[in-house]
């Protein structure tokens, strides 16, 4: 029986103690108590077993037994960029691409992008909904999420990250090639999907000149959230594949 893992900012072998969060976790929703046993994991790669030696509804500390520090896994880097959605859209495309093993997601803020956040703390929500989906999908590392950002200082940012990367972007066009018929290669790979608007012009160009190239999914015209999470189950499939 799997053990119910828990997420810890810092692991160690002395006790450690847990957020606010997974406190009510643990304590309201899990019921556990004093003497189970539960896995944390710290999103960098370690994974540890430990004992809960006290807990209450404001506090849980933990004794650690057995403990592992993961490497990276193998293959390609996948990097999202979408066009930050609507509501609980774009949080249901966090959730998703954590699930799949996407390892950077980096909001865009096109011309067309109807809503631009205003949170200071919404990269902060997103990488709780990426904790809440790592549990759920029982994944190691946690992803990297940006800040929503202009393309052009997220391409910028992606370029200097991934030198020898290779660049996507989801186009419309029927004589763009299909993301399929590409074959995935060893280089890390970033994905950019426009708002339900589309891209302009001027950002096509800006793509195409950044030797970003066109890949379509279907014949349809999909919603971003939709792309993103086609994108990214179709680009992880196929590096789990090679690994």
């Amino acid at each position: 029986m799997e053990l119910v893992r828990f997420y810890c900012r810092s692991i160690s072998k002395a006790s450690v103690s847990l957020s606010a969060e997974e406190i009510h976790h643990l304590a309201e929703v899990r019921r556990l108590s004093r003497g189970d046993k539960v896995e944390l994991f710290d999103g960098a790669g370690t994974l540890a077993i430990a004992e809960i030696t006290a807990v209450s509804s404001r506090k849980v500390t933990l004794q650690v037994q057995e403990m592992q520090v993961l490497p990276q896994p193998a293959g390609p880097k996948i990097i999202i960029a979408p066009s930050v959605a609507k509501g609980n859209r774009f949080d249901w495309l966090i959730g998703k691409c954590t699930e799949l093993g996407v390892d950077r997601i980096c909001p865009i803020i096109f011309e067309r992008t109807v809503k631009q956040p205003q949170n200071s703390k919404i990269v902060e929500r997103w990488r709780n909904i990426a904790i809440a989906a790592s549990k759920q999908s029982r994944r190691i590392f946690l992803p990297q999420i940006d800040i929503p950002q202009p393309l052009q200082q997220g391409l910028e940012n992606l370029e200097r990250d991934f030198p020898k990367g290779r660049f996507l972007y989801g186009s419309l066009s029927a004589q763009s090639p299909t993301l399929v018929s590409q074959p995935l290669g060893s280089a890390d790979i970033a994905v950019f999907i426009g708002p339900e608007g589309g891209f302009t012009e001027q950002e096509e160009v800006f793509l195409q000149n950044h030797l970003c190239q066109p890949v379509r999914l279907t014949d349809t015209v999909l919603r971003t959230e939709t792309a993103a999470l086609a994108f990214a189950a179709i680009l992880t499939a196929q590096r789990n594949i090679r690994i």
